[in-house]
């Protein structure tokens, strides 16, 4: 059974020294602090592979608002961990109770050669420049705030799903426009446990790039992982979009404008996804899914329409 535990609460748990403090954000959210005794497993490692996180037999996970925490305590407890709990509010509630946050020494060495910040930074900082346009217009223009969008092109931190498609629609280009760093054609490996997924605000879905900037850009392929219970809706994609979409775990509900598909472990659908559509997930299990995404054709200048693998 998961227990949510106030920061003070968590603190005094914390302050006997018998039990495992499981950190389970990303690395760039983990090098601005971190609650005193824990220790960083990214959500997405704990996912992958369980074990290799060698959990104790009394474990709290913390997040930066307690979604991500919750979601690892629920995997926890259905592996037979004893004792589970999840700090409530995150690291967020923590910071707001005035209980101290330790330094990493030195951030944590990721396999990607540019880190995903950077990179989303990068791409954010030159597409307002071709444009000619100021943080104010595109806040204007996303209803994103101006700070957060400041704070997002020096690569200070990286938006949620929803912000990264109001940009993206912004600028009028696919999603994959943000996350990718010019390389040459060459073979690449997309390690798992070196994975930066985009997640969603709560943390119950999330969408991991499988594909290179060098692919002339005509599709994009994602793994898409989805909570238990958990519901992601999407705006529709630019005419002619479509998405090839294939259930590698559990089951999904796909709401597709007033049609409602269901699919199991193995079952795919095509669809041409330019009506607004959402994800759903029925089950007590997690979902994944492996998507491919198909643009009509590319625009003058090379850039097709305003896209997005936010599915």
């Amino acid at each position: 059974m998961v227990r949510t535990v106030a920061p003070r609460d968590a603190q005094e748990l914390i302050a006997k020294g018998d039990i495992d403090v499981v950190d389970v954000r990303e690395p760039h959210e983990w090098a601005k602090g971190f609650v005193p005794r824990a220790r960083l497993v990214p959500l997405g490692r704990l996912r992958a592979d369980l074990g290799a996180a060698q959990l104790g037999e009394r474990v709290i996970f913390v997040c930066e608002r307690g979604g991500r925490s919750h979601e690892a305590a629920e995997l926890a407890t259905r592996r037979g961990v004893g004792e589970v709990y999840s700090l409530e509010g995150g690291t967020s509630a923590w910071r707001a109770a005035g209980l101290p946050v330790e330094q990493p020494e030195a951030p944590p060495v990721e396999e990607e050669v540019t880190e995903l910040d950077a990179v989303v930074g990068a791409n954010l900082k030159r597409l307002r420049a071709e444009r000619g346009w100021t943080l104010d217009v595109l806040a204007g223009m996303t209803g994103v705030g101006r700070q957060t969008l400041g704070q997002v092109e020096i690569g200070r931190t990286v938006p949620s799903l929803g912000t990264l498609w109001k940009i993206a629609r912004a600028f009028d280009v696919p999603f994959s426009a943000l996350l990718v760093q010019p390389t040459r054609r060459t073979t690449r490996i997309f390690r798992r446990t070196s994975a930066r997924p985009i997640t969603d605000a709560d943390g119950r879905f999330s969408s991991r790039a499988l594909f290179s900037p060098d692919d002339d850009g005509t599709f994009e392929f994602y793994e898409l992982f989805l909570a238990a219970r958990g519901r992601e809706d999407a705006e529709p994609h630019a005419p002619g979009t479509r998405e090839h979409l294939l259930v590698t775990q559990g089951r999904l509900v796909l709401e597709l404008g007033s049609e409602r598909h269901e699919l199991g472990k193995g079952d795919a659908i095509a669809f041409t996804a330019d009506v607004g559509h959402a994800y759903v997930n029925p089950t007590n299990e997690e979902c994944w899914m492996s998507l491919v995404m198909t643009y009509p054709a590319f625009r003058p200048g090379g850039s097709p329409g305003a896209g997005g693998a936010r599915g």
